[in-house]
């Protein structure tokens, strides 16, 4: 009969005082493959506590494929000593030392250095960064397939960190997400073939625009690119017959971003830049993507092809009016899309070159992220409902702004709705409308609720301040039977 490991304990036997008992290790008999995945539940200082159970335990622990260690508040690590900072350093030091060439499956760093306010004169942290390269270099000798680095440094005065090389030519990598601030990615050699599927960049900066020719050349299995809070670059060019996924978050860029994605596969592409002072240009060619988001600055450059399989998109853009004369080829290559957000900016511009109508009839989902309803905004959104007479489900979301205007926002009654014949109103079933200041908002819903022959829900969000014209709403003979429900709201809170 297979012998079973025993642990001896001592305990308190209630009235007879102290005595021994016998304690099945239980865990230790564990196939070592569900032991790991225990493990991989903890963090690094559960492991190096793990370790002194123990021989096998020991093993256990310096074998497991996941690895994950962190330095954030929460663990008291930013507020410890100096010296309490040291003895977890070096505890991680021996911990890695420890795993010999056991293969790592992930390694996972969350890490918080000192600020300079925090920082004595003769402190020795400023060696952590040396000390965490050396960490990063560990896990690639261990032959590790996926690497999360959440790192901030605080040396602003020092040189940048030069991020270790040597994990973009890993051969076991498969997935990489950096946000190292003050950390410098230089261009790859070229002669390395990687196996990177996923690779996620933030506040990092990346050394040239070589970088991105070694993702075109090197990377042939690359699937999911996200570049957020990229610095010192201002030109991308990614050509990927393997890639499926870009994203492309920058809030602050001082100069204008070209930006050109080519790909086969693409499904989905997401370019925001809102906030920024200056224009993203961009160029896709992507015939398959199926998701497409672009929101921010993109003022007169925008190059998307034909995007003939895509079937959701939100164009959020910020443009200058007389900048932005090209919403006719951006909407244009929308023709197939069943699912779309506008935000006002776009749709006013589309309707000043009144190209709307005849290229969305395939939509069933509508959402449109305004202000105020206003006089000069309802021609705008009669030219977009107009065309799109398969909508089935409309969402009109106030987004509210500082510039929000209180006055010319109760022109048009119902007699301007009934006399512009939508056709979407036959087939609507589901509408969601947030009012804001003035009448606009209520005289199109009113108008929606008793020409609505197919409509089965309706959300209705108002002000208090609309509470009696609210009132009125209720009593409108309704075509349908629809659910109706009326939800006041706070206009200082964003909804969503």
């Amino acid at each position: 009969m297979e012998q079973k490991r025993m642990l001896l304990a001592t305990g308190s036997c209630e009235g007879e005082g102290p005595c021994t008992v016998n304690m099945i290790d239980r865990f230790s008999n564990l196939p070592e493959g569900v032991f790991h995945h225990i493990l991989s539940k903890f963090g690094i200082k559960d492991l190096t506590r793990f370790c002194c159970v123990s021989k096998r335990w020991r093993e256990l622990c310096l074998s497991s494929p996941s690895v994950e260690f962190c330095g954030y508040s929460e663990d008291g690590i930013m507020d410890m000593a100096c010296e309490l900072r040291l003895k977890l350093v070096n505890a991680l030091d021996r911990f890695l030392l420890s795993r010999g060439d056991n293969e790592m499956k992930s390694f996972v760093l969350f890490w918080d250095g000192h600020s300079d306010e925090e920082l004595d004169e003769a402190c020795f942290c400023v060696n952590e960064n040396f000390r965490i390269i050396t960490w990063i270099q560990n896990a690639v000798r261990c032959k590790v397939e996926k690497v999360y680095l959440d790192v901030t440094f605080f040396d602003y005065e020092g040189e940048p960190l030069a991020f270790p090389s040597c994990v973009f030519r890993s051969a076991s990598l498969r997935s990489i997400v950096v946000n190292m601030p003050r950390t410098v990615v230089k261009t790859p050699s070229f002669t390395f073939s990687s196996n990177i599927e996923k690779l996620h960049l933030s506040d990092v900066v990346i050394q040239d625009e070589g970088f991105f020719e070694w993702i075109s050349y090197s990377c042939k299995s690359l699937k999911d690119v996200t570049l957020s809070a990229v610095r010192e670059i201002h030109s991308i060019t990614i050509e990927s017959s393997s890639l499926e996924k870009f994203y492309f978050i920058n809030y602050e860029v001082d100069e204008t971003c070209h930006i050109n994605i080519s790909g086969e596969k693409l499904e989905e592409i997401n370019v925001r830049c809102n906030h920024s002072p200056s224009s993203t240009i961009l160029k896709i060619v992507a015939p398959n993507v199926k998701r497409l988001l672009l929101e921010g600055n993109v003022k007169n450059h925008l190059n998307l092809g034909e995007l003939k399989c895509l079937e959701q998109a939100a164009i959020l853009m910020e443009p200058i009016v007389d900048e932005f004369n090209k919403v006719f080829e951006v909407l244009s290559s929308l023709c197939s899309v069943e699912v779309l957000v506008l935000n006002e900016a776009t749709i006013q511009a589309a309707y000043r070159e009144e190209c709307v109508q005849a290229q969305l009839g395939e939509i069933w989902y509508l959402q449109m992220n305004i202000g105020s309803f206003t006089d000069d905004l309802v021609p705008a959104v009669v030219c977009l409902l107009r065309g799109t007479p398969e909508l089935c489900t409309l969402y009109i979301c106030y987004k509210p702004t500082s510039l929000d205007p209180k006055s010319n926002t109760s022109g048009f009654d119902m007699e301007y709705w009934k006399m512009q014949n939508l056709d979407f109103v036959s087939q609507v079933e589901d509408v969601t409308i947030e009012l804001s200041a003035g009448f606009n908002g209520i005289e199109l819903a009113r108008y929606i609720l008793e020409h609505a022959e197919s409509l089965e829900k309706m959300v209705i969000r108002y002000l208090a301040e609309q509470s009696n014209a609210i009132g009125k709403l209720k009593e409108s003979k309704m075509i349908s039977n629809p659910l109706v429900t009326f939800e006041e709201y706070d206009s200082s809170v964003t909804l969503f």
